[in-house]
């Protein structure tokens, strides 16, 4: 994958593309050759467009939006052939399991049939670049969809932003469910979570056993190393990702031996530390510690807020509070299964140290992106690890001389669960006494990129404000955060984020897509020579940190409610 080398397109040019969009994405070939006469020049003196077809065979020129535009891009690869590949696999599902999932949610043939000509028609519509219809259920977050849709500058799949229509591909096969009588709580996807979920229980298994050894009160140095190596866990787990592999099952095992190796994600950490490209782990660290201990002072000094003498204000206004409510430390997930055990894994470290006394997570109202957490999820993710049974014993193999410090004693190694059912009835416990606090709002399943959440939704911009820090998991999160641009790579973190900062941002991604920021002058180019597909694999990741917030201030807006609680 190469970026092309000129300038930066103005919006202007970018606005004659999608303006110009017709439905032909689907009798464009990959090697289409374009007039050396054309009518608009786009991007610079390289790129070259023929009226009256808007696509390009090149990557997404720089400072550009991700967009099926551009033939050359993850994102057109992504809509030609992922998505439509993840609906096919829905249909398919509805089709082979339409008994069972008949069964399990008193549904009928008709409403299996009626969900199965929905997709079709969405996934038709997809491939053949369709204007976007409007969302036909009748709630207040669908209108407001319909509303984003209407003000769309471009309303075709391929030629508007990528992100857009990634997110409304996912909002419209919820209608689909809501359109049914019998679909209403179905998730598409849920076979496949838990699949993944058991998959991954040895890993689990030996994360839990080192967890307990990084629980009790310990010193300053390796508090600090035990937070840097479970945002590692937490980075690597990001490679299990259900959209990224088209709904086929992800696990950490490398498959290279007769008799499969105990799954050591430890061991994985220390195995691709070459390719953690950005690694801000003692900076994260170091800033989470200290600010969660000048937040403690300060909320022990403060009187409460809006409260006369010898009175108490219960449930105070989130609005105008200028100092948090308590030292809480946020999340906003990605994919459940390990991924998620891995976030809960950093969660319960924070709290047991006395770091943080509560931490949020913000997960999807509604399926989303394949594997993306919802409250049902977070729910069968800790429910399942205390119900775990898991056990297994391999040889120790001997590491030739040099290898190791220490050579390991001859035998077997085993693995077993009971830690891992341990932490799940913990778990359990954290979220029953509001340690652990499972948030959605509709604004994690909207088209929008996060510099323009104030715009959006100012209510969870706020409730963001109040965190010691905030912990954006996986790509998509990634691309909102970057605005869906293809920023300069050497762009440093803190100005592509374009102005989101409610509170110290953390980025943990592994690379699944064609833009990133924060690289040393050079790498990318470097790895773009060994492997121009290395952004689209998940085999690299970054950890990055931008320190910089807005002062918690009053607001000027009525009163909202303390956010969407879900109950787990």
């Amino acid at each position: 994958m190469s970026k092309t080398s000129t300038g930066p397109a103005s919006q202007s040019q970018v606005s004659s593309v999608r303006s110009e969009s017709t439905a032909r994405i689907a009798n464009l070939s990959d090697d289409e050759e374009y007039s050396t006469k054309p009518e608009f020049i786009y991007g610079g003196p390289f790129i070259k467009v023929e009226k009256p077809c808007p696509f390009l065979n090149t990557a997404t020129p720089m400072n550009v939006q991700l967009q099926g535009t551009f033939k050359k891009s993850f994102a057109y690869y992504s809509l030609k052939e992922r998505l439509p590949i993840i609906l096919t696999k829905v249909i398919d599902y509805l089709s082979r399991e339409g008994s069972k999932i008949k069964s399990s949610n008193s549904a009928s043939d008709e409403d299996i049939r009626g969900y199965i000509q929905y997709i079709t028609k969405l996934k038709n519509d997809l491939v053949t670049n369709k204007k976007y219809d409007l969302l036909t259920v009748d709630t207040p977050e669908a209108r407001k969809w319909n509303q984003w849709i209407s003000n769309a500058e471009n309303q075709y799949y391929f030629t508007n932003v990528w992100v857009f229509s990634e997110c409304y591909v996912y909002r419209r096969l919820r209608e689909g469910c809501e359109l049914s009588k019998g679909l209403q709580n179905f998730d598409p996807f849920d076979e496949q979570k838990e699949q993944s979920f058991a998959n991954s229980l040895e890993p689990m298994c030996v994360v839990a056993d080192r967890l307990m050894t990084m629980l009790p009160p310990s010193d300053k140095d390796k508090r600090k190393a035990d937070f840097m190596t479970l945002l590692k866990i937490c980075l690597w787990a990001n490679k299990c990702d259900l959209s990224l592999s088209l709904g086929e099952q992800v696990t950490l095992a490398d498959g290279s031996s007769a008799v499969p190796k105990i799954i050591d994600p430890f061991q994985i950490v220390n195995d691709l530390k070459d390719k953690l490209l950005v690694d801000d782990t003692p900076k994260i660290s170091d800033l989470v510690v200290t600010k969660a201990e000048a937040m403690a002072k300060t909320i022990e000094g403060a009187p409460e807020e809006g409260a006369t003498e010898g009175e108490t204000q219960p449930v105070p206004c989130p609005g105008k509070l200028t100092v948090p409510p308590t030292v809480m430390f946020d999340i906003v997930c990605d994919n459940s299964g390990y991924e998620l055990f891995a976030d809960l894994c950093l969660a319960h470290f924070l709290v047991s140290q006395n770091i943080v006394k509560k931490v949020r997570f913000h997960v999807k109202r509604i399926p989303w992106f394949v594997s993306d957490v919802t409250p049902r999820d977070f729910k069968y993710v800790i429910n399942s690890c205390g119900q775990a049974s898991y056990s297994r014993e391999v040889p120790v193999e001997s590491k030739p001389e040099g290898e190791s410090e220490a050579p390991e004693p001859e035998g077997l190694r085993s693995v077993n669960s009971n830690n891992l059912s341990a932490l799940g009835g913990i778990w359990r416990k954290l979220v029953d006494d509001g340690t652990f606090v499972v948030m959605c709002d509709d604004f994690w399943t909207s088209p929008h990129v996060y510099k323009d959440m104030k715009q959006y939704d100012p209510d969870l911009y706020r409730k963001l404000q109040f965190a010691v820090a905030v912990m954006f998991k996986g790509d998509l999160n990634y691309r909102k955060l970057l605005g869906e641009r293809n920023c300069n790579p050497t762009l440093g973190f803190e100005s592509a984020l374009q102005g989101f900062t409610p509170a110290p941002l953390i980025a943990v991604r592994t690379v699944k897509a064609d833009l990133i920021c924060g690289l040393p002058k050079g790498k990318w180019e470097q790895l773009n020579g060994i492997d121009d597909k290395w952004m689209e694999k998940g085999d690299y990741g970054v950890i990055q940190l931008c320190a910089k917030m807005e002062p918690l201030k009053v607001s000027e807006r009525p009163c909202a409610p303390d956010g969407e609680v879900e109950d787990v």
